[in-house]
């Protein structure tokens, strides 16, 4: 704690550190969804349109199992809410897992995979000035479940990227 009270005290004092605070206006809700699926991938949904993300065959390893693939999945949507040019905003996000919402909301988790995602998702959130609104969605009703499970949306309204995956994910994943 005396680490920490220093280190507030160190950056309090030192004049060049700002920060802006701007209001992000009122919640929107671009229909964003996310899902994950061992047996495939990951599947977003970004208004009307969709992505995937299908595993490789190595992708599992200590420590990353279904709710290390649910969190990489708002990982990845944020991504492409950064090449799309959001920012400045304040966005709802829907997600199926209690879990992944939960190392959200409180910055961190137990699982040293998840908190490296929770760290990358949040410094991008952080440097788009995205508040993000992460809410609960039962699986049945969440648009980005088959997604997940490969059964891919209409070819007209795939979501191409072209972010380069962050080191730790390129091998686990291949995009679709």
């Amino acid at each position: 704690m005396m680490t920490d009270l220093s280190w507030w005290l160190h950056k309090l004092d030192d004049g060049s550190v700002t920060r802006t605070l701007r209001p992000h206006g009122p919640l929107q809700d671009l229909h964003l969804f996310v899902d994950a699926s061992t047996t495939w991938g990951i599947g977003i949904i970004i208004r009307d349109r969709w992505a995937s993300f299908q595993l490789s065959p190595n992708w599992k390893i200590a420590g990353r199992d279904i709710f290390w693939l649910k969190m990489i999945a708002i990982e990845l949507l944020v991504y492409f809410l950064e090449e799309l040019g959001f920012h400045n905003c304040c966005l709802l996000i829907h997600s199926d897992n209690q879990g992944t919402i939960g190392a959200l909301d409180k910055g961190c988790s137990p699982n040293s995979h998840i908190n490296l995602s929770v760290r990358c998702t949040y410094l991008i959130f952080s440097h788009l000035s995205i508040s993000p609104e992460i809410i609960y969605i039962e699986s049945a009703a969440n648009p980005a479940d088959p997604i997940s499970c490969r059964e891919l949306g209409e070819a007209g309204k795939h979501i191409s990227h072209t972010f380069k995956l962050p080191d730790e994910l390129i091998d686990s994943f291949l995009y679709v």
